[in-house]
């Protein structure tokens, strides 16, 4: 299955340098003006083969968004991935950040967070998730200024510029080429989901202002307005191909906004599972992570298809409601965090095959007698049958590291009722490991107005990534990796301003490529 999204209607031009020195080092160099800053996932800046083919290298910018974060926008991830290998992963557990059985993580400005019960700062030094001040979990940067939504108000700067609705309340905001996307929900009643049959009755509707930073406050009045089927939908996630804006609901209703009106990919359903968890630009299709498959859909931009197989299913457990919650790109491999049985995946382009990395629980054994762990015990409680299922939340890459976060259904509190989870296994349940495989780096970069010199290098057993001469940031190469300056006298089969984040969607990207 081959899909392709053309690039935005601007020229594009890569440059790259080579150069080899004693060390045989590898220096990339790209140069490139990212446009406005519109809430556009930046996309993919480069990607080339070495000229033996034993690896490839690439860099750009990740356009994830998992259940309720996106991965930072202004944060550039350089990798090497082998054609030939799978990686050795190293994991290693970091201190839990809290004290419910279950968190959520998100990139920000080159920190990662913990936000449950409270928001915590990790920091790498001391070992240790520190109180933060942050009091919006949602944030992102749009330029230079700083987006942020806080119940149910989007705010600039400090000052609002669209408060909370007098009636219902505004939920799921998203930034996206130049549109303050969310939804709208009123019911009066409180009662449960239902078809919409007159807004007095109750309403979700899924907004699309055009806005930019400057602008001042939002004007509804402007909104490009669809009222969704559902009283009470609301979005589980986001994505962007192209210039395409994706919202998928938790009813399993996937909208796209494609010049400036909102067209319905999947209606959603009250009588049948359908709800899409995360969603993530890869190459040149936006991937969805499904439910009750387990599997990922793929935007090609015109339909939606599910992927079979896209991951599998471990060996030992059911087949049945399986979630694809969270999706990450690292060291230049897919990988996918699957619902009930907190199962970590990882997709080898070159190699064409999913392998599972590792289950994030040690416990319950492995059974398909019942759909989720835990089942039958939390049954006997008249409890939630499912509420110890094993969720992957979060997958964040931070430096040279991927951050995986758990939970249980939902982060909640330990009580000796559940000593079927007890002798603190239950811990394992919002915790946060760091695996890591030589091969990749994270660095949050700065915002330029206009043109700006990117330095990706290999050399020297080291990764390094300079923007405008400027150190980001750097990471050790170890294992089969570290010989990858001695593979590439030359890049073959190079892709400027494409790869494995997707096209790129800035102004331009130039330049050219010299040789040792």
């Amino acid at each position: 299955m081959r899909f392709y999204f053309p690039l935005r209607n601007m020229p594009v031009v890569l440059v790259l340098w080579v150069s080899t020195f004693a060390y045989a080092d590898i220096t990339i160099v790209v140069k490139c003006d990212r446009g406005e800053d519109i809430g556009q996932n930046f996309g993919s800046l480069f990607e080339a083969r070495t000229e033996d083919g034993a690896f490839v290298i690439g860099a750009g910018f990740s356009g994830a968004y998992n259940t309720n974060y996106r991965h930072d926008r202004h944060t550039v991830h350089f990798y090497v991935r082998p054609t030939g290998t799978l990686r050795q992963l190293k994991a290693s557990s970091l201190p839990r950040p809290g004290g419910l059985a279950g968190n959520y993580l998100f990139n920000f400005d080159g920190k990662v967070y913990a936000t449950y019960p409270e928001v915590r700062e990790w920091d790498e030094s001391k070992n240790v998730w520190n109180p933060s001040p942050a009091r919006n979990r949602i944030n992102t940067r749009v330029g230079n200024d700083l987006l942020s939504f806080d119940s149910g108000a989007v705010i600039l700067n400090g000052e609002t510029v669209l408060p909370a609705a007098a009636e219902g309340n505004f939920t799921g905001f998203y930034y996206a080429q130049g549109y303050l996307v969310f939804y709208h929900i009123y019911r009066p009643d409180e009662a449960k989901y239902r078809q919409h049959v007159k807004d007095e009755q109750g309403y979700s509707k899924l907004y699309a202002c055009p806005w930019k930073p400057g602008e001042g406050a939002v004007d509804l009045d402007k909104a490009i307005v669809i009222t969704v089927p559902i009283v009470g939908e609301f979005p589980y996630a986001y994505g962007q191909l192209g210039e395409q804006v994706i919202s998928c609901s938790n009813i399993g209703g996937v909208y796209a906004l494609r010049d400036g009106q909102w067209r319905t990919l999947v209606n959603g359903s009250m009588k049948t599972s359908y709800q899409v968890y995360a969603g993530f630009t890869y190459y040149d299709r936006l991937l969805l992570g499904q439910y009750p498959t387990g599997e990922l859909f793929a935007f090609d931009g015109e339909t939606v298809e599910r992927v079979k197989g896209w991951p599998p299913v471990m060996k030992g457990v059911s087949n049945s409601a399986r979630e694809a919650q969270t999706i990450a790109l690292y060291g230049g491999e897919l990988y996918v965090g699957v619902w009930p049985w907190g199962e970590v995946w990882r997709y080898h382009r070159e190699l064409g095959e999913w392998n599972l990395a590792r289950r994030m629980f040690t416990h319950p054994a492995l059974t398909d007698a019942t759909t989720h762990p835990y089942e039958l015990e939390c049954k006997a409680l008249d409890g939630v049958a499912n509420q110890w299922g094993q969720r992957v939340t979060s997958m964040v890459p931070l430096r040279d590291a991927l951050l995986i976060s758990t939970s249980a259904k939902w982060p909640c509190p330990w009580k000796p009722k559940f000593d079927f989870v007890g002798d603190d296994a239950w811990k394992e349940y919002g915790s946060v490991t760091r695996v890591r495989a030589s091969g990749h780096l994270s660095a949050a970069v700065k915002w330029t107005d206009g043109p700006t010199e990117f330095r990706f290098t290999l050399a020297d057993g080291v990764m390094r990534v300079e923007q405008d001469g400027r150190l980001l940031g750097s990471s050790t190469l170890d294992g089969s990796v570290k010989s990858v300056p001695d593979s590439a006298c030359s890049l073959n089969d190079v892709d400027w301003g494409q790869g494995a984040y997707g096209i790129f969607t800035g102004a331009r990207v130039e330049g050219t490529t010299v040789l040792p």
